[in-house]
């Protein structure tokens, strides 16, 4: 009898969460059921299998590793990332390693389903995405918890964006086997709310500038970046980050842009060549202090400073400092850090806060959330 109650209450719930979607450019109906999520996850496997690709991607990603050994600790793995990669990034790692492009073209093409993934996609981690949503057997609890996250991030990004951006704004490339939802028939990438959000600010700060560079710390796979290069035409965009994680960016943004001029690291010279001939340039974080003093416009984190130990903070915002020469741009943690985002170092003799802001994408499924966007602008 319990179960059954505790059953009927989590219907009406989940029912209650997918009425919001009207009115909100979600097309629903009263049949919406269990099949529609499990349409979300379908397998939509992307077919690259370009080999240029993949060895350029392991080619730079040896190189780096090579490099990272004699670099010093800041750059190192550390904190949250460590058990991540004992855990989950080996096979990818080997297949770096190895210039296995048959092993790098399998993975590569369904890396939001892969180990590889862990920490950059996904509600909970690859354990928990591989049997509550990848298994094909999606429980009402589940479904409830997705549709409820991803009202609530759509929901964000229309307020801000809705009456000045159709649904194609959101579509991305379809690479890695992504998971969704549907608006109006029209399928949608997990995360492209959010990336879509921050790739538009990021346009809106920088749309006076003939050409503006941009640097993000941590670019995950790829998807702002994707975004952001996709709706600008002068703009170069500088990604550093693990050299596993800038592997996964490359497959992605050559795949996505192949006849955009990228550069990897060993392709290019940070500190020599011209770097607003590219549109975009990806890096092992290492090669951050090869950046000149004042060599781009924006600098953009989000959330992985706030996974680093306070040595590794304070070298990065002293860099963040230094490259800048108009704004910083980030959201992190002001809580659940090693350092409060609150207390970041930055330079307020150069910068002065524009905003501090909520950034409440998890607040769905996490209301303890102390997560909040920061704008610095250089002083006039």
């Amino acid at each position: 009898m319990i179960s059954r109650i505790i059953y009927a209450i989590l219907r009406r719930t989940f029912n209650l969460y997918v009425s919001l979607f009207d009115g909100k450019k979600f097309k629903t109906d009263k049949n919406y059921n269990l099949s529609s999520i499990n349409k979300c996850f379908t397998d939509r496997k992307s077919n690259i299998n370009n080999p240029i690709i993949f060895e350029r991607v392991s080619s730079s990603y040896n190189k780096a590793k090579l490099a990272q050994a004699d670099s010093s600790k800041v750059y190192q793995v550390g904190n949250e990332w460590v058990p991540i990669y004992k855990k989950y990034m080996s096979e990818i790692m080997n297949a770096l390693n190895a210039n296995d492009t048959v092993a790098l073209e399998a993975i590569y093409n369904n890396f939001m389903r892969e180990k590889c993934s862990t920490g950059l996609t996904g509600i909970g981690g690859f354990e928990r995405m591989t049997s509550n949503y990848f298994s094909g057997t999606i429980s009402l609890k589940n479904a409830r918890i997705y549709m409820k996250d991803v009202i609530h991030r759509f929901n964000i990004w229309s307020a801000e964006f809705g009456d000045n951006n159709d649904l194609d704004a959101l579509k991305g490339p379809l690479i890695g086997n992504p998971y969704g939802h549907y608006i109006e028939d029209e399928f949608i990438e997990g995360g492209s709310h959010y990336n879509h959000y921050y790739a538009s600010k990021i346009r809106l700060l920088q749309e006076d500038s003939s050409h503006s560079k941009v640097l993000e710390l941590g670019g995950g796979y790829g998807n702002m970046a994707y975004y952001l290069m996709r709706d600008s035409d002068n703009t170069t965009y500088i990604d550093f980050d693990l050299p596993e994680n800038f592997a996964l960016t490359a497959f992605y943004l050559l795949s996505a842009f192949p006849d955009k001029n990228i550069a990897l690291y060993g392709e290019i010279d940070l500190e020599k060549d011209n770097l607003d001939s590219y549109d975009a340039i990806l890096m092992p974080n290492f090669e951050i202090d090869k950046m000149h003093n004042n060599s781009v416009d924006l600098v953009f984190n989000s959330y992985s400073l706030a996974e680093m130990s306070n040595e590794t903070i304070k070298n990065y915002i002293a860099i963040f400092n230094r490259v800048s020469k108009k704004y910083i741009f980030h959201l992190n943690h002001t809580k659940y850090s090693s350092m409060s985002a609150d207390h970041f170092p930055i330079n307020m003799d150069k910068f002065e806060l524009v905003s501090r802001s909520p950034a409440k994408w998890n607040m769905a499924i996490n209301f303890a959330m102390d997560e909040f966007e920061f704008l610095y602008q250089v002083k006039k």
